[in-house]
């Protein structure tokens, strides 16, 4: 069994990184002011970064940007994430538009859809559960009077049709 870390300064998420690194054995990978497509590697650190795609088994990233992101442990700072998968994600003042994860601590985290096991801290979802049910209703709703539009619509054309 791993033994935490005895120095009180230390970020328990950094000890299940190294554990999942080396579960992984991917080569770790440090990006300072780059730009990427896909980046794959163990521990990844992204500073003032982009990429399209990361997969990593820790991710850390500091005033950067992702677009797809799949990795055991996330940790980001003043970033943008499009799409987020992660067994634990540790953000702040970070805006991912989907978040899917098992634990996430956040602080000051704007979000469209937030998908947690347990969310310990201040997030702003877009679509809570009653917002979701809502907008699913509106859609409804509108898709039933879209498809009721068209078909008076076609009926009137056949109609004029049939009388000439």
């Amino acid at each position: 069994m791993h033994e935490q870390s005895q120095n009180p300064d230390s970020n328990p998420l950094d000890d299940l990184a190294n554990n999942l690194s080396d579960t992984f054995g991917d080569a770790p990978v440090e990006m300072n002011e780059t730009v990427a497509g896909d980046v794959k590697g163990g521990q990844i650190w992204m500073k003032q970064s982009a990429a399209r795609s990361v997969r990593a088994s820790a991710l850390h990233l500091e005033e950067s940007a992702a677009g797809f992101v799949r990795a055991g442990v996330i940790d980001a700072h003043e970033s943008s994430i499009g799409v987020a998968l992660a067994q634990e994600m540790k953000l702040d003042q970070t805006h991912p538009s989907l978040v899917v994860a098992g634990r996430v601590q956040a602080q000051n985290v704007q979000t469209v859809v937030l998908l947690a096991g347990r969310v310990e801290g201040n997030v702003k979802a877009v679509f809570t559960p009653l917002t979701a049910l809502a907008a699913g209703a509106g859609f409804g709703l509108a898709f039933a009077a879209i498809k009721g539009i068209v078909t008076t619509v076609v009926r009137s054309s056949q109609a004029k049709r049939a009388r000439r």
